[in-house]
């Protein structure tokens, strides 16, 4: 009878596996897809703006062309049509329609009035630099395009409106008269290159993910890192040490599409590179995502995996019983089928406390990711800028800001002893008018004592590494509050949130981290930590700058609430995961020595009328599990329940359960208790322990 249930029950259980593995499978393969879709049509979106702006432009600079080819215009007339022309292209930054010496008229040798959309203003070119003349650098926009004809020029820094500029320049020609034919002027369609990177930004790129965008020579138009926009080729970038993206570059600059994965060589993260050409221009494009910016969390697939597990478990025990075969077990099958069905429990217990204990997402409910590179930097900086744009209030000033954590221990459970080094690098033209110096918002209100002077000021001057700026650093030792949950406890990561903000909000200063004087800014790297730092029980995963916003309930005095809403605020963070052992030495196994101690009682005890010696023993392993419980309380001080309590838990339940037992067992006569002496009992009592823990585990953890 019983091994007709089994094979039922086990044909059930090998199927349902089969389609469990078969899902996970396809779950995988669902979220490769997905993340490849949303990469590709992204970067199709990005194209297709793109070219949509500059098939605009380029229409209308060949309208324009056609116009001042056949027509004589005053200068006021100029003036109207380049204005209405930038006007009705919301992408543009100005028009401008520009001479040949002597063309426009007798009395003025050089004409070149160029509107700029931004300023509402004219700029006349030729009274800062004789734009004709091929020798002079920057005068590429007009002298390339009246050589070689219409064409996208190679991105500039115009001198006169001091900014980098990608151009659609067209000639127009004489009509009539002995010069027909000839060039006369050139009209000239702008485009600030920082528009191609506003465009970059509002696509959906994931929270690391970033675009870049090239023109025919591979120059920078668009790029995180401004310093590379009209400067850097994309040749130019290194990737001597990833030869997949080195090939992707190459395509990209051959105007070929397509894409690439890599993991990244510091972080280990699995990329993807969508690479495009641009048709009106001939420009490429290239977006970079992570793959984990579009999966789900990783719970979901950590579900899926203990969903397995579990079913293969059940399925184990439904082949045992196939294996044993018959309707009556003796005491030796019961005694092996009690081992094995511990064993699977213990094993699904560690797993899902091992998914658990190494799960990578250990920044997944943070409010911005790490800032690794200028990359990121620059991404959170431009937005900060476009949200002043939008609010037309000042853009805030990058403060460049650094620490170096030398001391760190735990006073208590929540009270962190930090102590280091912060420095700072203020603009010189700044410096004066500014309050100099950082807050550290969670210093703890009852700390004995709280050191943070300046240590250091010192100018450096320009140079040809950057501009000039003040130096200023500071010792410090603090002790700050933080806000640490205990409830995973010992499974849980501590996150040491470390926040620093400016002295004085009314300043308008964004601190940013200051990556570049760091080796190493890459998280895994520990970046910004004395090497020598050691916290007991802990390991330390990761430190890294990130941001999150604040908004205050109230404007502190200032007048302005403003001032106070959604202020980004910069954090230091260390993250750091618990050293299993010491925790299992500590609490684990008194546990475990108690319930063998009382499994041997359990299984020594035989039929007697002495109640008061069974009593005894129990009340001593209780008196053991309590005192080990509160020392346990007495460390970690939470008011949550902590996940290592529910092993108390179910101890106190099996002393009492078993105190039970054993009286019924040795003065009553009981059918299933005085099978085999007590046997159901004592093969049940370990699985059941095990398989309330994995019960409890898997609310916790699943």
């Amino acid at each position: 009878m019983f091994k007709k249930l089994f094979y039922g029950i086990g044909i059930i259980l090998f199927l349902w596996t089969a389609y469990l593995i078969f899902d996970y499978l396809q779950f995988q393969k669902q979220r490769e897809a997905y993340a490849q879709k949303e990469g590709a049509e992204t970067t199709a979106l990005l194209r297709d703006r793109v070219d949509t702006i500059l098939s605009e432009i380029t229409a209308e600079g060949n309208r324009l062309a056609d116009l001042f080819g056949s027509n004589d215009y005053t200068e006021a007339e100029i003036e109207r049509i380049i204005k209405e022309s930038a006007e009705s292209i919301a992408g543009i930054q100005g028009v401008t329609a520009c001479y040949e010496p002597g063309a426009f008229s007798d009395e003025k040798r050089l004409f070149c009035p160029y509107y700029n959309k931004g300023t509402q203003d004219y700029l006349y070119v030729g009274k800062s630099y004789d734009y004709f003349d091929k020798n002079v650098s920057g005068t590429a926009w007009y002298t390339e395009v009246r050589d070689e004809g219409a064409k996208w020029v190679e991105p500039y820094f115009a001198k006169a409106a001091q900014d980098w500029y990608v151009d659609y320049g067209i000639p127009f020609y004489y009509t009539s008269g002995e010069k027909k034919g000839r060039v006369r002027g050139t009209i000239t369609m702008s485009f600030v290159a920082s528009g191609f990177k506003e465009l970059v930004h509002k696509l959906a790129l994931g929270k690391t993910g970033y675009g870049l965008i090239t023109s025919k020579e591979g120059t920078f138009l668009a790029h995180p890192v401004n310093e590379y926009v009209g400067t850097t080729k994309l040749g130019e970038v290194q990737t001597e040490t990833n030869p997949v993206l080195a090939n992707a570059y190459a395509e990209l600059l051959a105007g070929e599409s397509g894409k690439v994965e890599f993991a990244e060589e510091e972080s280990g993260e699995e990329t993807l590179f969508f690479y495009d050409k641009i048709p009106t221009s001939g420009w490429g494009i290239g977006l970079f995502f992570y793959k984990e910016d579009f999966l789900d969390d990783s719970k979901v697939l950590n579900r899926k995996f203990i969903r397995i597990a579990i079913s293969l478990s059940f399925l184990l025990v439904c082949i045992m019983g196939i294996i044993f075969g018959k309707d009556y077990l003796d005491e030796r099958e019961i005694w092996i089928l009690s081992l094995l069905a511990s064993v699977l429990l213990i094993a699904n217990i560690f797993l899902v406390g091992q998914l658990q204990h190494t799960d990578k997402k250990v920044h997944g409910d943070e409010k911005s990711p790490p800032i690794t590179d200028l990359t990121a930097l620059s991404q959170f900086i431009t937005a900060q800028h476009l949200k002043a744009d939008t609010l037309k209030t000042a853009k805030p000033t990058p403060i460049p800001t650094g620490m170096y954590v030398e001391r760190m221990e735990f006073q208590d459970s929540y009270n962190l002893n930090v102590g280091g080094k912060i420095w700072q690098k203020y603009p010189l033209a700044l410096a004066e008018e500014v309050s100099i110096g950082v807050q550290l918002p969670q210093m703890s209100p009852f700390s004995e004592a709280e050191y943070l002077e300046e240590s250091y000021r010192k100018i450096i001057e320009p140079s040809a590494a950057g501009p000039g700026y003040l130096l200023v650093g500071w010792d410090f030792r603090v002790t700050l509050l933080l806000n640490l949950n205990y409830s995973d406890f010992p499974l849980d990561k501590r996150h040491i949130n470390i926040r620093i903000t400016p002295s004085d909000n009314n300043d308008n200063l964004i601190l940013t981290p200051d990556l570049a004087s760091y080796t190493y800014t890459n998280p895994s790297r520990k970046s910004g930590l004395n090497p020598d730092i050691r916290i007991p029980g802990s390991e330390i995963l990761e430190s890294y700058f990130n941001y999150s916003t604040e908004t205050y309930d109230s404007d502190f005095g200032y007048g302005q609430k403003a001032l106070f809403e959604e202020v980004p605020v910069l954090h230091y963070n260390v993250h750091t995961r618990r050293l299993l052992l010491n925790a299992f030495v500590t609490y684990l196994i008194p546990i475990f020595v108690t319930l063998i101690m009382v499994f041997i009682l359990i299984y020594a005890c035989h039929k007697t009328q002495e109640r008061q010696g069974i009593i005894e023993s129990m009340a001593a392993f209780f008196f053991v599990l309590i005192f080990s419980h509160i020392d346990m309380r007495k460390e970690i001080v939470t008011a949550d329940l902590i996940y290592i309590e529910y092993f108390y838990f179910v101890a106190y339940f099996m002393l009492v359960t078993s105190t039970a037992n054993l009286i019924t067992y040795t003065k009553d006569k009981s059918k299933i208790f005085d099978f085999n002496d007590n046997q159901i009992f004592k093969a049940s009592y370990f699985p059941a322990f095990f398989l309330i823990i994995l019960v409890v585990t898997l609310v916790k953890f699943y």
